[in-house]
């Protein structure tokens, strides 16, 4: 219980909980453990735990089809690092996830059953309330983050267009 309280301390969802907050929380925590390229959850599915990453990296992942393929293949969206929330979808209606996650190298989580943790989270609303504000956050950065990856991915083909169209002809 004690090493879940200090990993917990450490994470961005729940580092403004107090220690009796936190002791609310331990009756709904693991330990898992994931191999490399291990999945831990898939897009689409129903989404029953939040997860925080202690050890390693998480690859938040996306099926994507390009329109001339058959087939779709999986693409990395982000690295999760130690201290950072995986599965937080677990947390916000309709409870399924909207990427998958994967092991990027051998990795450690503790694994939060998400009914109970909502269900605490509504019966201690200040709880409730750092959790969910920090949870805000956390979708925050993440999107802020998926725009400047976006822009730099426009840049970057726009700036190879470019290229391709004013080649100097002698």
């Amino acid at each position: 219980m004690i090493q879940h309280i200090n990993l917990l301390r450490r994470s961005e969802l729940f580092s403004q909980l107090t220690e009796d907050e936190l002791c609310v929380l331990m009756p709904f925590c693991t330990d898992a453990v994931v191999a490399e390229d291990g999945m831990i959850f898939n897009e689409g599915r129903e989404a029953s735990h939040v997860y925080v990453l202690t050890k390693g990296k998480i690859a938040l992942q996306r099926h994507i089809r390009a329109p001339h393929a058959r087939h779709s293949r999986r693409t990395t969206i982000t690295l999760c690092y130690p201290g950072e929330t995986v599965g937080w979808s677990a947390l916000m209606d309709p409870f399924k996830y909207t990427l998958s996650a994967v092991a990027w190298e051998s990795s450690k989580l503790v694994r939060i059953d998400a009914l109970n943790l909502r269900k605490a989270l509504a019966i201690y609303p200040e709880v409730g309330y750092k959790v969910t504000t920090a949870l805000a956050e956390v979708m925050s950065r993440r999107l802020r983050h998926t725009i400047d990856s976006l822009i730099n991915q426009r840049e970057i083909s726009f700036l190879s267009l470019n290229e391709c169209n004013h080649t100097d002809v002698a």
